[in-house]
């Protein structure tokens, strides 16, 4: 195993620029396809967390609404075994989160007077109801004394398990793309590197060296250059994912919780892509180039 390590190493010292070149194509090849793996698998998340949350319903009062209403609305929501949660917004809650929401354009609220916002009963309830279920309580809740409107996020929900199928479509489709495109840049590239190496290659074969004496050196190095161009692919896209997320989680404090870098398989699963790329691309070109000698 020294002996294929050594000649290994050789090798890629003895043609650094062809080995560079096909470190930058790997490490292009495994960015790429770490890019769509990072963007699908945190969009996929961020959908499903919202496809998978309960039903929003908001219960909104009119402007003549009496407190004894309120109090009323408040009671038969919470008598209601499907309710996950609760909560009454009133005009001022509602204006303070319009100004929290536009932050720095907030300026715009000046001179607006808070009663223009309804008060409202936030209610979140269970995702196992059926359409109709909801139906009936939307309607039930709609005809409460001094409720103006009420208004439900089923839609959206329906909406969020297209979106999963979509993401997942997605996905594959660049996925694949990735790996034609992948295969084809790394081939022509190690093609390239194993002309270079011919002389070493037909060196070896004047002193007798076969099989894996004349082959493994060649294919051991492509694994190398694979792996350390998955290494240097994924820090690039480590950065760049801490240069994006970071002010986007501070931009929207919503979506924070479903970015994420890639988990440490999926990292692995790239290492070994990047390295089945090297041997492969080795393998390919040092037979194109014995073929032709």
């Amino acid at each position: 195993m020294e002996y294929y390590f050594r000649r290994a190493l050789d090798s890629i010292k003895a043609s650094p620029a062809a080995s560079g070149v096909a470190v930058a194509s790997i490490a292009a090849s495994v960015l790429f396809a770490g890019a769509v793996l990072l963007v699908s698998s945190n969009a996929y998340r961020m959908v499903a967390r919202w496809a998978a949350a309960g039903v929003d319903v908001s219960i909104f009062f009119a402007g003549d609404a009496r407190e004894a209403d309120i109090v009323v609305v408040k009671a038969r929501v919470a008598a209601d075994s499907d309710v996950i949660d609760s909560r009454f917004v009133s005009s001022e809650d509602a204006w303070q989160f319009l100004a929290d929401t536009l932050d720095r354009s907030a300026e715009l609220l000046a001179g607006m007077d808070p009663s223009v916002l309804p008060a409202s009963v936030e209610v979140k309830l269970e995702r196992s109801l059926g359409d109709g279920e909801i139906q009936a309580r939307l309607a039930e809740w709609r005809a409460l004394p001094g409720v103006s409107d009420v208004q439900s996020s089923r839609s959206l929900g329906s909406a969020g398990n297209g979106a999963l199928d979509v993401v997942r479509w997605v996905a594959w489709a660049l996925g694949a793309l990735t790996l034609v495109a992948s295969v084809i840049i790394v081939a022509s590239t190690f093609q390239l590197a194993a002309y270079t190496r011919r002389e070493e290659m037909n060196l070896l074969r004047l002193v007798g060296a076969v099989g894996p004496v004349y082959w493994g050196p060649i294919v051991l190095a492509g694994f190398l250059e694979g792996i350390a161009a998955s290494a240097i692919a994924l820090a690039l896209l480590f950065l760049v994912f801490a240069g994006v997320a970071i002010p986007i989680s501070s931009e929207l404090p919503v979506v924070s919780a479903a970015l994420a870098f890639l988990g440490a398989r999926q990292c692995l699963t790239l290492a070994l892509w990047g390295a089945a790329l090297g041997g492969a691309g080795s393998a390919l070109g040092m037979w194109r180039i014995s073929r032709w000698r």
